[in-house]
């Protein structure tokens, strides 16, 4: 290999610490929607009252969600571009393993999905019938959701 080849790969490879500038704005991030989902939780505490409180709840598991998308996704482009994070002991070790960019697609598509999951129940509440057909359309949009999270369970499973 020659002295050039040998200088394009080293820069190539110094190249890859640029990925440190969303790695931490993403952590940032997490730390935001981390703090309102504090702050949720702290308004509906302190809401007095059930019919206040359950959209509150929602919106901070909503925030949560959200905080471990940023996380996740974080973790991921660490792991893909910069280096190995030390593994941890216990069920987490499964978790923030990203092996390849699938890996961290798979990941990001289970939580965004959960969010999809709790987005549509926010609407569920407000959900008031007009005509009879209003409520097959809302089995219907039950029974989808109903579907995609079993695949995305099924999935991980082995088939027998």
């Amino acid at each position: 290999m020659s002295r050039i080849e040998q200088a394009i790969q080293s820069v190539l490879w110094q190249a890859r610490w640029v990925m440190l500038i969303p790695v931490v704005g993403l952590l940032a991030g997490s730390v935001y929607f981390a703090v309102q989902t504090g702050l949720e939780v702290w308004r509906a505490l302190g809401s007095g009252s059930l019919e206040k409180a359950l959209p509150l709840m929602v919106s901070a598991v909503d925030l949560s969600l959200l905080a471990s998308v940023l996380i996740i996704f974080a973790l991921g482009l660490y792991e893909l571009f910069i280096a190995e994070v030390a593994q941890l002991e216990g069920s987490l070790n499964n978790v923030l393993r990203v092996r390849n960019l699938n890996d961290l697609k798979t990941k990001l598509g289970q939580v965004i999905l959960m969010i999809l999951v709790v987005k549509f129940f926010e609407k569920a509440q407000a959900f008031s019938p007009k005509v009879p057909l209003d409520f097959f359309f809302f089995a219907g949009a039950v029974a989808l959701l109903s579907v995609a999270l079993w695949l995305v369970q099924s999935k991980d499973k082995p088939i027998k």
